[in-house]
């Protein structure tokens, strides 16, 4: 299978002050790796991230296409008094355009658009060609105070978008807790919720379809990138031709492996995500 991941490689900063490799593409694109798929990652880097992401990509076995320029979208993480995480974006790389897309001699099975600071205009999402199209809306969802820190935004200009793919993903995160987005935009295609260890909700034609079950994970370790690993799981389902509620539960299942480890260390292949989908059905 061949799919195309879309959108900025991030770089990551906890509050201890080291770097990694982050961003809704990558984790995507990594969890379809490690399904079994032949991946392209299609970004833009600073030239100074460009060794380690490119050293994480083929270990990964993901080729990367990136365009280089100087600047690398980077986040701070910490922590709010609640707990929650909170995010600052402190420098943001040149959007994406279609000339970012390397020729391929065929369209891809699945495309997986992960952008995470409205990177992925319409013109890109047009132009990336593949049977099944899946979006992770996170990067369209944000706005930004003048000091970089993320709030959650109403999604602006989403007609093309809604009506170019097969299916979008978002958190309850993403949405502030507003479910009455996501009702809305699954009027043009099907639309899913996911809520952490409560699972994830299927939106179509304006209102709730039905719930998609969470898979018990090993162990809680850390919840980034759970949401791009459901986005990539359901691309690959659908493209094998899984039926719409039974590829929710094999992303699901996918999702689960993301959370047992930090970044993509813990992300599962194909034979561990069936063997858990089988023992959850049974």
């Amino acid at each position: 299978m061949r799919v195309l991941a879309i959108g900025h490689i991030a770089r990551d900063e906890p509050p201890d002050g080291a770097w990694r490799p982050g961003g809704s593409a990558l984790y995507a694109a990594a969890t379809a790796a490690r399904l079994g798929a032949a991946v392209t990652l299609v970004t833009r880097l600073g030239r100074g991230a460009e060794p380690a992401c490119a050293a994480l990509c083929a270990g990964l076995g993901i080729t990367l296409a990136a365009r280089l320029g100087e600047t690398t979208t980077t986040f701070a993480f910490g922590r709010e008094a609640t707990g929650r995480r909170s995010l600052r974006l402190l420098a943001r790389a040149d959007a994406l355009t279609p000339d970012d897309i390397p020729p391929l001699r065929k369209p891809a099975d699945a495309v997986i658009f992960g952008p995470i600071a409205n990177e992925v205009g319409p013109a890109v999402i047009a132009a990336a060609a593949g049977r099944v199209r899946v979006l992770g809306a996170q990067g369209y969802l944000r706005r930004f105070d003048p000091d970089g820190t993320v709030r959650p935004a109403r999604w602006r200009d989403r007609a093309a978008i809604l009506a170019a793919v097969d299916a979008v993903v978002v958190s309850e995160e993403d949405v502030g807790g507003d479910h009455s987005g996501p009702r809305e935009w699954s009027a043009t295609v099907p639309v899913v919720l996911t809520l952490g260890a409560r699972g994830a909700l299927l939106y179509n034609g304006g209102g709730i379809v039905s719930t998609v079950p969470a898979y018990p994970a090993g162990a809680l370790v850390e919840e980034t990138g759970a949401g791009d690993a459901f986005a990539a799981g359901l691309a690959i389902g659908l493209a094998e031709g899984r039926p719409l509620a039974a590829a929710l539960r094999f992303a699901s299942a996918a999702a689960s492996f993301a959370v047992e480890g930090p970044g993509t260390t813990a992300l599962g292949d194909r034979a561990m995500v069936e063997a858990r989908l089988a023992r959850s059905e049974t």
